[in-house]
């Protein structure tokens, strides 16, 4: 009968196995991640100022590992109004106010801005993306 030491020794065998195999995985993540000729992440927002503040946060923390970013798409722009009622009006000034954030940001504002409109249904499942797609690569 195998000691308890033998059997300890064989799982940190086989765990360390998996951990290597998991480190070179990791390595081919982040060398495709910064491979400029085939990935470009694309920061996706929505207009308020907690949102743009992890996004530049995010844009941050990407240049540092060297991941490219060339753009960023803000989501749910309020789609103009003849008439805004009360709660439309502070909306719309507060996703002004995040723009503005966005244009005067270090991070931000060097990135192409595609802002995608607010739509009357949920972006959900391979039909609702094509169309917000075709809306925002247009």
């Amino acid at each position: 009968m195998a000691s308890t030491y033998s059997i300890f020794m064989i799982y940190c065998f086989l765990q360390s196995d998996k951990l290597e195999r998991l480190r070179e995985r990791m390595i081919k993540v982040r060398e495709l991640f910064r491979d400029t000729d085939s990935t470009e992440f694309v920061i996706v927002t929505i207009p308020t100022v907690m949102a743009v503040s992890e996004s530049s946060r995010l844009r941050a923390s990407l240049q540092k590992e060297n991941v490219p970013v060339k753009r960023l798409i803000v989501n749910q722009i309020l789609p103009p109004s003849a008439s805004d009622c009360k709660f439309c009006a502070m909306k719309r000034r507060d996703q002004m106010r995040a723009f503005e954030m966005i244009q005067n940001d270090p991070e931000l504002s060097s990135l192409t801005l595609i802002q995608a409109p607010l739509v009357d249904v949920e972006i959900r499942g391979v039909p609702a993306l094509k169309f917000l797609g075709d809306i925002i690569w247009k």
